[in-house]
């Protein structure tokens, strides 16, 4: 594997080119009167661009370009989303600089990024925060999205406390004035998996009013190939643009994601004397367990398992420039949400009487939000400097009832040939969540000069938390509900200077705050503590060559969080003094010609806990040194696309992705070894219609994909070779 990471870094590096600091055309500064973005331009999407010169607003609201702003953030749009297949939003995400996946049932949609995973990275949905990931996250399909904005590092600044490692913004298909028309697709593969979508977008009557509409559907029998996994989502989206006048419009939208499936929490670990088939490379332990193949596909939660899920989004958008030099934007928000979990979550292998052993859990969660930004915008210069500032507030009021239900005495199975039985009965506890925050943010970028920038950032919240937890026989438990406030102030400061036309450097501080524990949906009154706090500095470079037909990122973090309290199993949690990572990033976008583009990432990755001294066997044994779960020293990502010169235009593409060793224990006990999965497929436009014939893993490479400290005798094993078929028109 070893060798393999080296042949791709090399690929990469080769492709860089020798003219580096080639002068090219001086880039005229352009001044953004309206933020709003609708879409990347069609010329700069797809493999082969990293999308420098479109702007973000996940990581500023002044309507800067990736290239103006002191950070690292990627941008995948929609044509690559279709383009790499990919299927869902874990699949679109772990293809962005630095970043694994996993999807585990009982957290779904999981990242880890720059060492810090699940609630220490910011999830947002058309810019907005509904909560935790650990708590609010879904499965999705990527067909309703426009694009997905990756922003590394600190980004309480902009979205308050969490988010420490960055923030992940999904932005959702709008209506866009200048585009019209309707698209379809239809898939085919291995599970008999069936994704279908649709979507349209033109205007209504005038050319003051557009809408769009997007509908998809995905459903598999297995869920990466396992047994008794079979999953459904649907996701509707739909939005009204109204254009009073040429200053003032309005955008009304509506949004509701269904999913269902009986999930796959993971294949459990048994002692090598007892896995006769045992896979070596995929999963060690100090204590010798392993993975045995005829396990690998077994599903061992209960006939009537469950993980699902009901949303809705509702906002309403005012966008006014009452001049030139001003714009005032508005929005307000409903969100609710109802999901399920009724599940045999953890899976020990007994070693007496050579079965698995299995849990019994259920939780529900009842969440709404209402909520409203206002933002003020001012483009003018300061005296004879060139200046945007940006300033306003955000308000929003959380409603979360949580009954919850968990035994530990959840029955056996057979290892080989599970019988599923089910749940048994259920009498739940409930806990209540109010969270109402308040926020004041200021965001500004002053040109000393027009190759040197500086930008920075300030937000304060005021959050109010009340925690009430009930028994069972809905008793309020006065010893471990409570209320208070807490009052963070994050702040950012970078700079960013075109050393030449195509070569930007940049620096930047950031600051972050985050709650102590899990996450602030359950945190508890033994938790009743101030929120933990985290930093970063980044140094970097972005540029372009060969007349923008090649785009590269480079960049260096220093990364902590202190004061922290870690989960370590579904009942323990052990206080972490500190959690520290640094390391390097690249990325590289290239089209060498017309016919060939190719597009890559490397990340190398040092992560580790600086004080933490964990329970064990009633000792306090130091973790100082190890590795924080799921972080893997080294990742690398490629991809290429060739379009044939035949009469008939063919596309050949294919895709490369290494993921280094990570662990699933503070002790570093068990290990999911390092892992690369190739995939290629070939696609034929023809007029209005693209077909493709695409190859997932194609080497049927075995490997974990992610482990749960949550669970820590089991791992989640990738899904194995899977081939389909796909066909997407557009009118």
């Amino acid at each position: 594997m070893l060798r393999s990471l080296v042949m791709a870094s090399g690929i990469v590096l080769c492709l860089m080119p020798l003219n580096l600091f080639a002068k090219e055309g001086e880039e005229e500064e352009v001044e953004v009167q309206t933020i709003t973005v609708i879409g990347q331009p069609v010329e700069r999407q797809g493999t082969g661009t990293l999308n420098l010169d479109s702007p973000s607003t996940t990581s500023s609201r002044l309507g800067l370009t990736l290239r103006q702003i002191p950070a690292s953030i990627e941008v995948i749009g929609q044509q690559t989303i279709q383009e790499r297949g990919f299927r869902s939003i874990s699949e679109a995400i772990q293809s962005a600089t630095g970043v694994t996946v996993g999807d585990s049932p009982g957290n779904p949609t999981n990242f880890s990024m720059r060492g810090f995973t699940n609630n220490q990275i910011r999830l947002l949905y058309d810019g907005l925060v509904i909560g935790p990931a650990s708590m609010t996250s879904r499965p999705r399909d990527t067909w309703n999205l426009d694009r997905v904005e990756i922003l590394k590092g600190p980004a309480s600044v902009l979205y308050g406390e969490g988010a420490v490692a960055g923030a992940i913004n999904f932005v959702t298909k709008r209506p866009v004035r200048e585009l019209q028309g309707t698209e379809t697709f239809l898939s085919y593969g291995s599970f008999n998996t069936i994704r279908a979508g649709v979507g349209s977008g033109d205007m209504l009557g005038t050319d003051k009013l557009h809408y769009r509409v997007d509908l998809s559907y995905q459903n598999s029998d297995n869920f990466m190939g396992v047994q008794r996994a079979p999953y459904t989502y649907w996701n509707w989206t739909s939005a009204l643009l109204y254009d009073m006048t040429s200053r003032l419009s309005f955008e009304v939208s509506f949004d509701l994601t269904v999913d269902r499936s009986k999930p796959y929490f993971g294949t459990p670990l048994v002692p090598s004397s007892f896995a006769s088939q045992g896979f070596s490379g995929v999963v060690s332990t100090l204590d010798g367990r392993t993975v045995d193949a005829r396990m690998l596909r077994q599903n061992y939660n209960t006939q009537d398992s469950d993980m699902s899920a009901l949303t809705t989004w509702t906002k309403f958008k005012t966008t006014w420039k009452p001049t030139d030099l001003i714009e005032v934007r508005n929005q307000a928000y409903y969100y609710t949400a109802k999901r399920d979990w009724q599940n045999a979550e953890t899976y020990t292998f007994n070693v007496g009487t050579q079965l698995i052993d299995r849990d019994r859990f259920f939780v529900q969660h009842n969440q709404s939000i209402i909520g409203d930004r206002l933002e003020f915008q001012v483009n003018k210069p300061i005296a004879s400097f060139k200046n945007r500032f940006v300033t306003g507030l955000d308000f929003s009021h959380l409603d979360f009832t949580r009954p919850s239900f968990f035994s530990g005495a959840g029955g056996s199975v057979d290892p080989f040939g599970p019988v599923a039985g089910l749940f048994g009965p259920i009498i739940p506890a409930t806990q209540k969540t109010q969270i109402t925050t308040t926020a004041g943010f200021a965001e500004d970028q002053l040109s000393l000069t027009d190759q040197l920038k500086l930008v920075a950032g300030f937000r304060h919240d005021h959050i109010d938390l009340e925690r009430q937890l009930f028994n069972a026989a809905g008793v309020f438990n006065t010893t471990s509900s409570f209320s208070r406030d807490f009052n963070p102030t994050t702040w950012r400061a970078g700079v960013v200077y075109d050393v030449l036309p195509q070569v930007t450097l940049y620096g930047q501080y950031a600051t972050a705050a985050d709650p102590v524990g899990t996450n602030i949906f359950i945190v508890r009154a033994a938790e009743n503590v101030n929120l933990a706090t985290g930093a970063q500095w980044e140094v970097g470079a972005k540029g372009d060559l060969w007349n923008k037909r090649a785009e590269w990122t480079v960049a260096y973090f220093d990364i902590f969080r202190k004061n922290i309290l870690t989960q370590t199993s579904l009942t323990e949690a052990v206080n972490v003094g500190r959690q520290s990572s640094k390391g390097v990033e690249l990325a590289i976008g290239v089209r060498p010609t017309d016919a060939l583009r190719v597009q890559g990432n490397l990340t190398f990755l040092s992560a580790r806990f600086d004080d933490f001294a964990e329970l064990t066997g009633g000792n306090l044994v130091s973790r100082n040194g190890n590795r924080p779960f799921n972080v893997p020293q080294a990742m690398a990502n490629m991809w290429s696309i060739y379009r044939l010169p035949t009469a008939v235009p063919v596309d050949l593409g294919a895709a490369l992705r290494y993921v280094g060793d990570r662990y699933n224990d503070a002790a570093n006990a068990v290990r999911m070894h390092a892992y690369m999965t190739a995939d290629a497929w070939l696609t034929v436009p023809y007029k209005n219609l693209w077909f493709t014939l695409r190859g997932r893993n194609l080497f049927d490479k075995t490997h974990a994909i992610w482990g749960d400290n949550f669970y820590p005798d089991q791992v989640l094993i990738g899904s194995p070779r899977t081939v389909e078929v796909a066909m997407m028109a557009r009118f």
